[in-house]
């Protein structure tokens, strides 16, 4: 890439930033840019633990990437040995401290990135039943709010496999409500991806306690949005046909 046009990307993404932002972070973004993300990191949480910068939403954006990127790398010191879950606490403060929402707009691609990837390691610890485990990286994704219903149901399913079926109900009671109104079909991916998982592990749950009837009714709120999708398709001809 030309360093024009390098240049042309950065005084944009600048720009956008400076619309949200009565500080300048322009240093975070040159080293994101960089790729460095031992540094991002470091220049980020100076910026979360000053008084005048601490609950500003973009260096905990920031530092969410570099933990994120960095915990990918094989080669990263002991240091950062929990960075990919230490990246959704950060993500979670900058969802926090960011109240107008013009933060989460502008990275909404990079927090559906970390969605998917929490999506894949809970999928595959459904698939192998280790419930307990999926039940830890699970609670990650309330990081997202309080009131993220493909956490509730995900949750409602993994209660009722670790045998607490009184909080499993509380939990699709509150997703029900939640997705009651909801504009399913005008969901992020991650999001659709991470409800189809939730209602279809919350089904299986609930055949495997002979309410095949709930299990129906649970798969028949994603139906109307997932006819479409050949795995959601399948799942859905195992609980209901």
């Amino acid at each position: 890439m030309k360093m024009k046009t390098i240049f042309t990307a950065l005084t944009a993404l600048l720009i956008s930033f400076s619309v949200f932002s009565q500080n300048d972070y322009s240093d975070l973004l040159i080293i994101q840019a960089d790729t460095d993300w031992e540094k991002l990191i470091k220049h980020a949480e100076r910026y979360t633990q000053k008084g005048s910068t601490e609950k500003d939403a973009e260096p905990y954006y920031y530092l969410a990437y570099g933990l994120y990127k960095i915990s990918f790398q094989a080669t990263r010191s002991d240091a950062y040995k929990n960075a990919y879950k230490e990246s959704f606490t950060a993500i979670g403060k900058m969802l926090r401290y960011d109240k107008s929402g013009d933060v989460q707009a502008a990275q909404s691609e990079f927090i559906n990135e970390m969605k998917l990837s929490l999506l894949e390691i809970i999928q595959n610890e459904t698939d192998n039943e280790e419930y307990r485990r999926a039940f830890g990286w699970a609670m990650r994704l309330y990081k997202f709010g309080r009131d993220y219903a493909p956490a509730l149901y995900i949750e409602g399913a993994l209660r009722s496999r670790n045998n607490d079926q009184s909080t499993a109900r509380i939990k699709w009671e509150e997703g029900n409500k939640l997705t009651k109104d909801a504009q399913i079909g005008d969901w992020s991916e991650a999001d659709q991806k991470l409800l189809m998982l939730g209602l279809y592990e919350s089904a299986k749950a609930l055949v495997d306690l002979r309410q095949p009837d709930k299990a129906k009714e649970m798969m028949d709120i994603g139906a109307p949005y997932f006819e479409e999708d050949k795995r959601w398709q399948a799942q859905y001809d195992e609980i209901v046909n």
